[in-house]
């Protein structure tokens, strides 16, 4: 700890989409700018910070040393890369990348379901799960405790941020053109603006896609289900920011939308609105910039026995990425951590 009391905090990435929204929220928590050590591919860039300039330094073991906490907002390579070499001089580790997620002796950690495994972890690594899983689970944790769960089929709606500044341009440079190509550089697998793309990541020789298969793994992990049947397809669609997800769920035991509902409304870290249309319907546009998983559209599934859906929209880049990840932080050690959550949004 510093001497401010503030914790010495590393963003590895820390100019990239995600690396800019821990910035961000750890700008909002008031974590000092001498406490804030931004790090990148190469020496001599900046990054503006409350007011400040600080340089942008190449991660090495002594750097990574001095801090008491260091988040990676790199891919699953770079992030591997690191835990081999400096990462493992650092006290704590909150990696955003797929690299740890699935591995037996890292915790893969959403707050409100599992703060537990930030706390007992063996080593100095805990994995931030999948942007869609990170928002999901939250209502899904309220759901299995209140009835259990036997199953679980989404679909999911991901934003073009999800890709990172490649997503971004390509978006971009797409909209207000009339032709129907995708734009080149994109990460995509077909034009996005005015479409949809059903498909994230790469295809296996079964059909599924990586990210699909990523969500399936890390549901069951998060909520400590193993045999949790679930089926996942991932969908980009042409919104900046905001993942949503429709979710047909069947639970283990009768209940009723009145008993989820009261669970739902008393769940930590969401925001349930009633299916009745009474107030909007969770949509991208009302958690852009927002903390709280929103929930909606809650309600029985005709003719399916213990069956019920509902609605799900989270902004990736703050639950889905750098905000579960400083509660990651805070759940592992409140004392050292606590500090750098935001005041609610």
């Amino acid at each position: 700890m510093s001497g401010n009391g503030w914790p010495t905090v590393g963003v590895a990435g820390a100019r990239g989409v995600v690396g800019g929204m821990f910035c961000s929220i750890l700008a909002d928590a008031g974590l000092p700018a001498d406490c804030l050590r931004p790090f990148g591919h190469r020496e001599g860039s900046t990054l503006a910070y409350r007011g400040t300039t600080l340089p942008v330094e190449i991660l090495d073991d002594a750097r990574a040393a001095e801090l008491d906490v260091l988040f990676l907002a790199v891919d699953g390579p770079q992030s591997r890369e690191i835990m081999a070499g400096a990462g493992a001089s650092a006290a704590l580790v909150v990696d955003n990348s797929s690299a740890f997620r699935l591995a037996d002796d890292v915790p893969l950690v959403v707050p409100e379901a599992n703060a537990h495994a930030a706390r007992g972890r063996t080593g100095n690594l805990i994995a931030n799960p999948n942007c869609t899983t990170a928002a999901v689970v939250v209502p899904l944790v309220a759901i299995r405790d209140a009835a259990g769960l036997a199953s679980v089929d989404l679909a999911s709606y991901q934003a073009v941020s999800g890709a990172g500044r490649k997503g971004l341009d390509a978006f971009a440079a797409e909209r207000g053109t009339d032709h129907r190509e995708r734009a080149a550089e994109s990460p995509f697998h077909g034009r996005i603006a005015d479409s949809v793309v059903p498909q994230i990541d790469v295809l296996d020789e079964t059909g599924w896609t990586g990210e699909e298969k990523k969500i399936h793994a890390e549901i069951r992990k998060i909520l400590e289900l193993p045999e949790l049947d679930v089926a996942a397809t991932t969908v980009r669609v042409p919104v900046h920011t905001g993942h949503s997800a429709a979710l047909h769920i069947r639970t283990e035991r009768e209940t009723s939308v009145d008993e989820l509902e009261a669970a739902l409304r008393a769940a930590p870290g969401l925001e349930y609105r009633p299916a009745d249309g009474s107030e909007r319907h969770p949509m991208p546009l009302d958690v852009e910039g927002r903390d709280p998983v929103l929930v909606g559209r809650l309600r029985a599934i005709p003719g399916r026995d213990r069956g019920f859906a509902l609605w799900v929209s989270s902004d990736n880049l703050r639950k889905g990425a750098a905000l579960n990840a400083i509660q990651c932080a805070a759940a592992a050690d409140p004392d050292r951590f606590g500090k750098l959550l935001p005041p609610p949004r």
